[in-house]
């Protein structure tokens, strides 16, 4: 009955408020406060392990000030986000928040909420209250395609990071680990393994204990999603896929040759107690903490922007293991489901003006440097800089930065662009970029989204699968499996329906060429 009557609500409102209340209150398009009398909007979102509480934020607190927009936080700590979003979702009608900001919506839930009208259309809201976006779908014709829904609706905005070098993960290498051990920067997995073990014996605190750590990613998954490449293998639509040479063809390598080696190697510098055994296990707030503190020899992260990268250097993938080596590199519109409106919101126009000065050059400023004067001023050419005592901060600018703004950690709507991004791509950053470029010229789709029945399917064959493949994938590298169980591994995963996953993305990428 709730999911009905929010249906029957969303269906209902738009016409409804196009002549009420919501669009009396609006200001005149493009000036500030956007609204002519006070206006209250709730807003749900995930607060990163990093940041300060969202309602002290300068971010938050001047926003509010400039759109005449009071907000009621009912944010949710990252640790346990999964389960608070959906106990948000579960509350029913008349008890959802206006605004999803920073979500985290995934696919099934973007194509779910928004079918049961929890979510409302965004398409013809846009056209009038969303100028920015609107213009940046025409720039990046991707954007619209990948939160366009199978019904033709757009019920989340993704953010959009128009600056290659905050698509992916850099190779960070230690510098200073290498002069004082007489080497240079590795090329191979030969010199790799080289490198790695100088790293495992030398004392680089000077406590007389070897706990520095030679190569570390923050997870399973992201140590698996940055080294794939260098054994051939490639993320197509973000799954473990190939693409054939004529562009025809997907392929799982889940059961491939490859990735049994990558995870033979994995577990081979694991024996030798060269990986950092907490990718298992560990919080990304204690993999921060890891990068801060210079505890790591290799590592792989986006930017510099949490810790100090002096004695770094960005790397290229290394060579030996395949011929063929790519780099993943996510989609311009990234972090999908990073805003939406829900049925109970009495001011979807507000909302969305609300979110899409984010979106222009100078809301863009405001959320990813705070307060001018404050936190950073202007160039010679009008271009925003942080002041001193952020980038250069010893704790890393990420978290500096989250002190006083909501985009450190990811997961942010936001507009990231040439202009504006000196935070995650500092002249380190982009000189690391600079290493991993010639491996991404490649054709590669972004993950789409399915209509209810396919995205309830692909759920529960996914989610098997992923779980299966992380539980095997710890359980070989710790050495927990044998890999002469490889051929138990992969008929299992046959059995969960492999192949009939793979079929759906290959219908996915069939409709593309027709």
């Amino acid at each position: 009955m709730k999911k009905l009557l929010c249906l029957v609500l969303a269906l209902l409102m738009l016409p409804v408020m196009a002549i009420g209340e919501s669009t009396a209150v609006l200001n005149t398009e493009g000036e500030m406060p956007i609204v002519t009398e006070p206006v209250t909007l709730s807003i749900f979102g995930k607060q990163g392990a990093i940041h300060a509480d969202w309602q002290t934020m300068d971010f938050f607190t001047e926003y509010q000030k400039m759109t005449g927009v009071t907000l009621d936080f009912q944010q949710a700590p990252s640790q346990g986000y999964d389960e608070a979003k959906a106990l948000m979702f579960a509350s029913g009608v008349g008890a959802y928040p206006d605004m999803l900001v920073a979500a985290g919506l995934n696919g099934s839930e973007i194509i779910r909420y928004g079918e049961e009208g929890v979510l409302i259309p965004l398409e013809e809201l846009m056209e009038t209250y969303a100028p920015n976006y609107t213009a940046l779908m025409e720039k990046y014709p991707d954007i619209e395609g990948r939160i366009t829904a199978p019904d033709g609706h757009i019920y989340a905005l993704a953010a959009v990071i128009a600056v290659p070098a905050a698509r992916t993960a850099k190779i960070w290498c230690n510098t200073a680990w290498l002069e004082a051990n007489g080497l240079e920067v590795p090329t191979t997995f030969e010199e790799l393994e080289e490198v790695l073990r100088a790293f495992k014996t030398y004392d680089a605190n000077g406590n007389g204990e070897a706990d520095e750590i030679p190569i570390a990613a923050a997870d399973l998954p992201s140590w698996l999603t940055t080294t794939a490449g260098m054994f051939g293998l490639q993320y197509q639509f973000g799954q473990e896929m190939n693409l054939s040479d004529d562009g025809k063809t997907l392929t799982t390598w889940l059961t491939s040759d490859e990735f049994r080696q990558l995870l033979e190697w994995t577990a081979k510098i694991y024996a030798e107690g060269l990986l950092d055994p907490d990718i298992f296990t560990q919080e990304y707030s204690e993999f921060n903490a890891k990068m801060s503190g210079q505890m790591m020899g290799i590592f792989f992260n986006q930017a510099d922007d949490a810790f100090d990268s002096t004695d770094y250097i960005g790397i290229a993938p290394f060579a030996g293991m395949s011929e063929d080596i790519y780099v993943q590199s996510g989609p311009v519109a990234r972090d999908m489901g990073t805003f939406a409106i829900t049925c109970d919101c009495e001011y979807p126009e507000v909302a969305l003006r609300w979110i899409d000065y984010l979106f222009s050059d100078e809301g863009s400023y405001l959320e990813r440097y705070g307060i001018e004067g404050k936190t950073w001023t202007r160039d010679e050419d009008g271009y925003p800089v942080y002041v001193d005592g952020i980038l250069d901060n010893p704790n890393g600018s990420g978290p500096t930065i989250a002190q006083f703004t909501f985009w450190p950690g990811g997961g942010a709507p936001q507009y990231l662009n040439e202009n504006n991004c000196i935070a995650v791509t500092s002249d380190t950053t982009q000189a690391a970029q600079e290493a991993l470029n010639p491996y991404m010229d490649y054709t590669l789709y972004a993950e789409p989204l399915f209509d209810a029945d396919t995205n309830s399917r692909l759920q529960i064959l996914g989610n098997d699968i992923d779980t299966y493949v992380r539980s095997s994938a710890a359980k070989f590298i710790r050495g927990e499996m044998s890999f002469d169980e490889w051929d138990t591994y992969c008929q299992t995963l046959e059995g969960m329906g492999l192949q009939e996953w793979v079929g759906i993305y290959q219908e996915r990428l069939d409709s593309y060429q027709q």
